[in-house]
């Protein structure tokens, strides 16, 4: 299993990615609409804190304990974006191979997968979100540019976990493989 989060899967062509049906298209526009969801409530706030700033907190000065707090939680919650998504996904695939995926067609394995694909997704992003938020708050009330490189880059992450259909076909498509061997 390939444990890089920002990987698209080990496939070389994208001939075979049509083949999960209606119910997949559906839960993967349910996923974008999540992720963009999430980026968009970072991305108000943060214009929020711009306004009630006057943009002062463009300049970098000496961070102050709550800006370091929050850039500390920040390096944190990346760590665990990492590991702890893989971690649940993990585990439900285990669930899933011991009840068994035998007896349903493709489009309904193919569905199930991306349940857990779509979970995994969700808490590595609401991570992502949390630290964002926590800098943000930093930022407005101590004013230190610090916090918006940090949440710029908590932005860029979550922008690249966004879930396109090709992303989560070829994973779905990867783990459907583990399970069938």
């Amino acid at each position: 299993m390939d444990q890089n989060p920002y990987s698209t899967g080990d496939q070389q062509s994208v001939g075979n990615v049509g083949l999960l049906g209606p119910k997949f298209d559906g839960s993967i526009r349910v996923m974008q609409i999540i992720s963009v969801a999430l980026m968009m409530g970072v991305l108000s706030f943060l214009l929020v804190v711009l306004v009630l700033t006057q943009g002062e907190v463009l300049g970098l000065k000496k961070p102050d304990i709550i800006s370091l707090l929050a850039a500390g939680f920040g390096l944190v919650m990346f760590v665990n974006h990492l590991i702890i998504p893989g971690v649940i996904a993990k585990q439900q695939l285990k669930k899933t191979a011991e009840n068994g995926l035998g007896g349903t067609d493709e489009e309904s394995q193919s569905f199930k997968v991306a349940g857990i694909y779509q979970t995994q997704l969700i808490v590595a992003l609401a991570m992502l979100e949390a630290a964002a938020f926590f800098n943000l708050v930093a930022m407005l009330v101590e004013k230190n540019g610090l916090n918006l490189i940090v949440v710029v880059v908590f932005l860029s992450l979550m922008l690249m976990k966004f879930p396109t259909r090709t992303k989560v076909s070829w994973w779905v498509q990867d783990r459907l493989t583990e399970l069938n061997k």
